[in-house]
């Protein structure tokens, strides 16, 4: 468990804040551009979690992240009216896998962003940014009215200073600019100046949102495979049981140069048998959405109860979510 001291906040919108964080123990943490991290709160006696986007950069001293006030979020509403300069939060490993990729090839990346997911994107601009590349990306934002734009200013000066890379598009509800699906069509082929088949796509917002342009651009004939979702877990997503019965099932866990042989009883997921066993598996939903728990599963099968984050190739790679995967064989898992 990572203890984070809080050095500084900022406040970015009326009900958005940065929070910058530093290791208590000096080491620096080590993550992923478009990773997140999790805060681990004890709420009358209650562990609770919550998955946060970095927008910090790799290569930037503090961590930071930025966190947008929910109407009815218990945790958002204490972090932007409670929490303090000199504050320590506890958290888990940055995880995820919304990770932009092969940015230094010669292709279109379009990024499809909504609200608070710009979080992610903007951490990865940052970084890509300060790297040698050929690619072409374009932001496509949208938000309610302007002063809900999150890292407007940075947006624009990012853009101005990388004009021949990077397009920022802001789309504004106050504006009657509201993206659709006839609209998304229109933005994703005409920035796509290779053709649909050698662009990315990259979408990060509320779900119906995420949606909308996933089926949008399905239908349009890009692959599958070119398009990637970040489902934000901000607060309580619910527990989605086994449709079937799943009897008993050995399972090996290689975690922390440690090998553990267990035994996930009847209908217990692979995450649940870690736990209840004290081997403390990292996780955050619990529900097959935000990614925190994923591992490899090197032997056996595992069948997932839900998957809303592991690609195709994920899974023909061997990547498995341990909060609702349950072994159907015997199996073996690598914690990274």
């Amino acid at each position: 468990m990572l203890q984070l001291r809080v050095e500084k906040i900022e406040r970015e919108t009326a009900d958005t804040s940065t929070f910058y964080l530093s290791n208590v123990t000096g080491e620096k943490v080590r993550y992923k551009a478009g990773q997140f991290i999790t805060l681990v709160f004890d709420h009358h006696h209650e562990e609770i979690r919550r998955s946060y986007s970095l927008s910090s950069s790799p290569d930037e001293d503090l961590l930071a992240v930025t966190i947008k006030r929910i109407p009815n979020g218990e945790i958002s509403r204490f972090m932007s009216t409670k929490i303090e300069v000199g504050d320590i939060l506890n958290a888990v490993e940055p995880a995820g896998r919304f990770l932009i990729t092969h940015s230094e090839e010669k292709k279109d990346i379009i990024i499809f962003a909504a609200g608070s997911g710009i979080t992610q994107v903007f951490s990865q601009l940052k970084y890509i940014l300060k790297q040698p590349g050929q690619s072409n990306i374009v932001i496509i934002y949208s938000n309610l009215s302007e002063s809900s734009i999150i890292f407007k200013k940075q947006l624009g000066e990012m853009a101005n200073t990388h004009a021949d890379r990077l397009k920022v598009i802001h789309l504004l509800s106050s504006e009657a600019n509201r993206l659709n699906n006839f609209m998304a069509e229109k933005l994703a082929k005409q920035h796509a100046s290779n053709g649909l088949a050698n662009a990315d796509f990259y979408l990060c917002g509320p779900f119906a949102y995420m949606r909308m342009l996933r089926l949008t651009l399905l239908y349009m004939g890009v692959e599958p495979q070119r398009i990637r979702k970040e489902n934000f877990v901000i607060d309580t997503v619910g527990v989605t049981p086994p449709a079937l019965n799943y009897p008993p099932q050995k399972v090996g866990i290689a975690y922390k140069g440690e090998h553990y042989n267990i035994i996930a009883g009847e209908n217990q997921s692979i995450l649940q048998a870690a736990l209840q066993n004290g081997i403390r598996l990292s996780y955050s939903c619990r529900a097959g959405v935000c990614s925190a728990c994923a591992v490899m599963c090197t032997s056996g099968k595992v069948e997932m109860a839900r998957n809303d984050v592991l690609t195709p190739d994920d899974l023909a790679a061997g990547w498995i979510l341990t909060c609702t995967g349950h072994p159907v064989t015997e199996v073996e898992i690598v914690v990274d």
